[in-house]
């Protein structure tokens, strides 16, 4: 079994964020064994979250970055909130359309996780 999940974070809220964090670690040390495809997308004002210069939770996003979570984050969010990409934390993915890649996401078997 491949476990598919998408985290969809759309709030700028260092809790949620967190717990979204949180939710994903849990999830990835219960399944230890199994394959995983888990994605954490931002869009709306939760762009602001990843923000490296202002991000306290870099370090946790690494740790799972290590362990194949792709983080994803909206491109339109990204030029309504004035964040470029070159201020994201490392690793991130642009994507054009946050509401899109959810629906992509989920026609593809993803379970959706609204932290």
């Amino acid at each position: 079994m491949v476990y598919r999940a998408v985290f969809h974070l759309d709030a700028n809220d260092e809790k949620i964020f967190a717990l979204g964090l949180n939710n994903v670690t849990n999830l990835l040390k219960a399944i230890p064994n199994d394959h995983h495809d888990v994605v954490m997308l931002f869009n709306g004002p939760a762009v602001q979250l990843l923000q490296q210069e202002s991000c306290a939770l870099q370090e946790n996003i690494r740790n799972l970055q290590q362990q194949r979570v792709v983080f994803k984050v909206c491109n339109n969010a990204l030029n309504k909130f004035g964040v470029t990409t070159e201020d994201l934390v490392p690793g991130c993915i642009v994507i054009p359309a946050g509401i899109v890649e959810l629906i992509v996401l989920q026609q593809d078997g993803y379970a959706y996780i609204k932290p």
